[in-house]
């Protein structure tokens, strides 16, 4: 009787076999991981808005951060700690978690939310081309909101008078 030679031999079969169990291992753990940063980044947000509720700012600040590190693809702890910031009158810092929000925001509600106030911390910081952008961004996301089609016509009435008194911001 004639042997017929597989491509493969015994050892190399086993090789393949053992590197896809390991790799198949490795990224249920890293699965596992990454939902216990989830749950971890939750739990987090949760005890910062109590802190905030209790008004401990700098406690709040802190559970925020660590959230949003925990879970850097998330809006929530970036758009929460924007809002906590905008609460506080820190615009700058404000700014920039809710452009950070926008960017990792994957709902249309959501990026509307982070434009809109975006727009208003731009509007407190008296720029007002800037914040004429945020709310229009805001309505491509959600053209039915009344409110933010209100502050952006109040934006464009502030920004030409800014440019008629000289003071143009850009």
């Amino acid at each position: 009787m004639k042997k017929y030679r597989l491509g493969m031999t015994y050892r190399t079969h086993l090789l393949v076999l053992t590197t896809l169990i390991l790799t198949f291992t490795s990224v249920m753990s890293q699965d596992k991981e990454q939902k216990k940063e989830i749950k971890k980044s939750q739990i987090l947000l949760g005890e910062a808005e109590k802190a905030l509720k209790e008004d401990h700012f700098p406690l709040a600040e802190a559970d925020f951060r660590k959230a949003i590190a925990l879970n850097p693809k998330d809006e929530i702890g970036k758009y929460n700690l924007g809002t906590a910031y905008y609460n506080r009158e820190m615009n700058e810092v404000a700014m920039k978690r809710f452009q950070q929000a926008a960017a990792v925001a994957t709902e249309k509600n959501e990026k509307h939310k982070a434009f809109h106030n975006l727009g208003n911390t731009f509007m407190n910081e008296e720029r007002y081309k800037e914040a004429v952008e945020a709310y229009k961004n805001a309505l491509r996301n959600d053209p039915n909101d009344d409110e933010t089609r209100y502050n952006l016509a109040l934006a464009k009435k502030l920004l030409e008078d800014q440019q008629q008194e000289g003071g143009d911001d850009g």
